[in-house]
């Protein structure tokens, strides 16, 4: 049944990293097939899948979890549920083959899982601004509106979002320690499951980009997937994107200001992250610069001038250490 997929298309990103935004737009493709939503209850109706049933812990799923029943019965459910951009299901036309596109948070820590699903999947690595998302996690747990696990309680309420390994030593934390250890989780989780896949079958993008050159992102992404930019699509990229459906409160830059205090807290664990993931899609993605970073949340370390070193170009790395260029660090504060 597998073969009825050809290179399926797995968005993976932390979650609130504009990862419904892409996929609303990439499903707008003619050539490309979806469930239309997120598929949390076609993966965790099986019980070895789902955390509530005691075999796994979290949304971790690993190559080893896979058996011949569920690498039948699981392209079997996607099959009767996907749509094209127009609604037709799949069973209505006499394609024999075709092209899925899949968007569920939980995803980005399934990736040994789905490459053993489907052994030639492409992965579509979103990264976006971790102020800017984690100030978005915040108010996601914030909202209510986003629990995926009631029976997991937390001191915030039930827990909300993606449920990464060791999930268990933060019930407790502040919210901001609990938003700072899903994104960094997940995105470690996702550089080292890309990074054991042959090159070819992944990419990366900045939100950043999506929302400034939508049709160059979504051209290089087509390129990527190998499905054309049809008309239809086109037109539609010449348009300000539509707002997510899943957005909470309308976008804004500084949105994320509202928890500087507690996103300055918890940034000497972020920032190595980002300074790996800018590392990871060097030459792929436009790197994160986190420009609004607040002073507070600044490594502690010395200017260039005050170490007797030479200042370094505004976009050069800067010299402390982070990853972030010299603009939206030392030469920030400088």
């Amino acid at each position: 049944m597998s073969r009825f997929f050809d290179r399926p298309v797995f968005i993976v990103a932390a979650p609130r990293s504009c990862s419904t935004l892409l996929f609303q737009t990439l499903a707008g493709a003619e050539t490309l097939w979806s469930l239309g939503d997120e598929s949390h209850r076609l993966f965790e109706s099986y019980p070895k899948l789902s955390p509530m049933r005691g075999v796994v812990d979290s949304n971790r799923l690993t190559a080893s979890l896979l058996d011949p029943k569920l690498a039948q019965s699981i392209p079997e459910q996607f099959r009767a549920q996907i749509r094209d951009r127009d609604g037709r299901s799949c069973e209505s036309g006499s394609a024999q083959t075709v092209r899925l596109l899949e968007k569920t948070p939980k995803n980005a820590l399934r990736i040994p899982f789905l490459d053993a699903l489907f052994p030639d999947a492409l992965f579509v690595y979103l990264v976006r601004d971790p102020l800017q998302n984690l100030g978005s996690i915040i108010d996601a747990w914030r909202a209510g509106s986003f629990v995926t696990y009631r029976r997991f309680p937390t001191v915030h309420g039930p827990w909300s979002l993606l449920l990464p390994p060791g999930w268990q030593g933060v019930t407790e934390r502040p919210l901001e320690e609990i938003a700072a250890f899903q994104w960094s989780s997940t995105h470690s989780l996702i550089m080292d499951d890309l990074a054991a896949l042959p090159r070819q079958r992944w990419t990366a993008v900045n939100a950043a980009e999506l929302i400034a050159d939508p049709l160059a992102v979504v051209s290089r992404l087509c390129a990527f997937i190998d499905v054309p930019l049809d008309s239809s699509l086109e037109r539609s990229l010449l348009q300000p994107l539509p707002l997510s459906r899943y957005t909470v409160t309308a976008p804004a830059d500084d949105k994320w200001t509202r928890h500087g205090a507690q996103i300055a807290r918890v940034w000497p664990a972020v920032a190595p992250v980002v300074a790996r993931i800018n590392r990871f899609i060097d030459g792929v993605a436009l790197p994160l610069e986190a420009s609004g970073a607040p002073e507070s949340a600044q490594p502690e370390v010395a200017a260039p001038a005050q170490r007797g070193m030479a200042t370094p170009g505004r976009n050069e790395l800067c010299p402390c250490g982070s990853g972030l260029r010299y603009k939206a660090c030392h030469g920030r504060v400088a």
